[in-house]
This record gives structure tokens, C-alpha cells and sequence, in this order.
């Protein structure tokens, strides 16, 4: 299930690295001893979306109002952070909840003569950008970019890894994943705990069944979906996401 949490016009102007704030906002509205923070989850949590960026190059105004899409099948989890944000309905800047939307996607792959999955091409977009971190020990890391020749197969090798962390009985005998090179992809620089990402913006054409496209759509791409990054959409479904 994905859901959009609209939010009112902002009265006071946004910095744009404003990641450290939403992260806050989320994690009190899932309430104190947060079960799902950094660990492995089937869900994801955008960035704040629908600003413009002012002439100081250093701020955003939301005129129609910001949104956060939420996406996960857990209904618990669904359940306690829509509650907390009902109750917790100021997020910063003068911006306050508004209402919720849902959004429907749809993964259409079984094939019923056959009585089995039929694999296809699913092609994404990322509506946060998704970051992928490759770690020299436990405490040093690179960030794997666009730019770097293994970046596709970093992606890939990263996603069946976590695939089969979350549903540890997945096929993905015939999975495969490519991003091919698009001259609207972008490398994004963002600030979080004063830790500046390296995140990937582009398309990302997956092939596999419906079920595990479904369940890829879910948990999001890369690390730290539930903070800001990684959530990607249906590259058709593009005009659902306009404010």
C-alpha cells in the first residue's frame, strides 16, 4: 500500500538539506522504543516532496503544499505511524497535515493458462534518490555513483542480498536488474547528520515476476529507505505523483 502525506503550505522558507527534520518528525510519530529504526523492513519513507527551489539557491517554498509518500504492506507499521501523525500534525516551517492520499500501482504478471509467474521487464523511477554504500570494514564506506563502472551490478548484488534478508523464501533464479545510462540521471549530494550522501536519481528496469517487482516497490532501493531515500515508482505512473 502507498501513502501520501499532504502537508499545508510553509509559512517560514525550507533549507533544502532538510533530511535531519523529517527523519525526526517520522520517528516521533512512530512513537518512542521505534521498532523498525535500522533495521531490515518491507516499507520505505520519501524525502519531503512538491518544493520549488527559491532564487538563493539555498531554500525551498512549498506554494501547494509538501508531501511524504509512505509505502509498505504492514499494516501494523502503516497503522502506528498514520496514528502518530494525527497526533503529532506539525511538521516544521509552518507546514501542518493536511490530509492523506492513496495510490494504487498495479504489477500484472500472472499468467493464469500456464498456472505459473511470468517474468517481464519492470521499469522504475526513483522518487527519492537511492543510496548504496560499499564498506571497507565496518566503520569505512564509499558510496558506489552512477559514475562507477560496477555501479549496476553493485545495485543489483545489493538487492538480492536484501531481497532475500526480508523474505529469506524469494526466487530470483532469473532476477536481473539494469540501469542504462539517461541523460536526466543525476548524483545528489545530501546532508544527514552531518554526513553528506552521495544518492543515485535515475531509471532502473527490473526483470522479474510480479510479485517480487511488488515486493521491490515496498522496500525501496538501496540503504536508509526509511529515511529519506530510495523510494521508486512505476516510470508510467509518473503524473500520480505531481501535487
Amino acid at each position: 500500500m502507498r501513502i501520501i502525506i499532504r502537508f499545508t503550505e510553509n509559512s517560514e522558507l525550507v533549507p533544502i538539506q532538510n533530511q535531519n527534520i523529517i527523519n525526526s518528525y517520522i520517528h516521533k510519530c512512530l512513537g518512542k522504543n521505534n521498532q523498525y529504526h535500522d533495521l531490515k523492513n518491507d516499507y520505505c519513507v520519501s524525502h519531503l516532496l512538491g518544493g520549488k527551489l527559491n532564487s538563493d539557491k539555498q531554500t525551498l517554498s512549498f506554494k501547494n503544499g509538501g508531501f511524504i509518500v509512505i509505502t509498505s504492506k504492514d499494516e501494523l507499521f502503516l497503522n502506528k505511524l498514520l496514528g502518530g501523525i494525527i497526533s503529532n500534525q506539525a511538521l516544521d516551517w509552518g507546514m501542518n497535515f493536511k490530509m492523506f492520499d492513496f495510490i494504487k500501482e498495479d504489477f500484472i504478471g500472472q499468467d493464469v493458462s500456464l498456472n505459473k509467474q511470468k517474468h517481464k521487464w519492470y521499469h522504475f523511477s526513483t522518487l527519492s534518490p537511492f543510496i548504496i554504500k560499499k564498506y571497507v570494514d565496518k566503520k569505512t564506506y564509499t558510496f558506489s555513483t552512477l559514475n562507477d563502472s560496477d555501479f549496476n551490478l553493485e545495485v543489483k548484488k545489493h538487492t538480492i542480498n536484501k531481497m532475500k534478508a526480508i523474505y529469506p523464501n524469494i526466487n530470483l533464479n532469473e532476477f536481473d536488474l539494469k540501469i542504462n545510462n539517461h541523460p536526466s540521471h543525476k548524483i545528489k549530494k545530501i546532508l544527514v547528520k552531518n554526513v553528506i550522501n552521495k544518492a543515485n536519481q535515475c531509471q532502473i528496469s527490473v526483470f522479474c515476476t510480479a510479485d517480487v517487482a511488488e515486493k521491490l516497490y515496498n522496500m525501496g532501493i538501496g540503504q536508509s529507505v526509511g529515511s529519506g531515500f530510495g523510494t521508486i515508482y512505476k516510470t508510467e505512473n509518473h503524473n500520480k505523483y505531481k501535487i
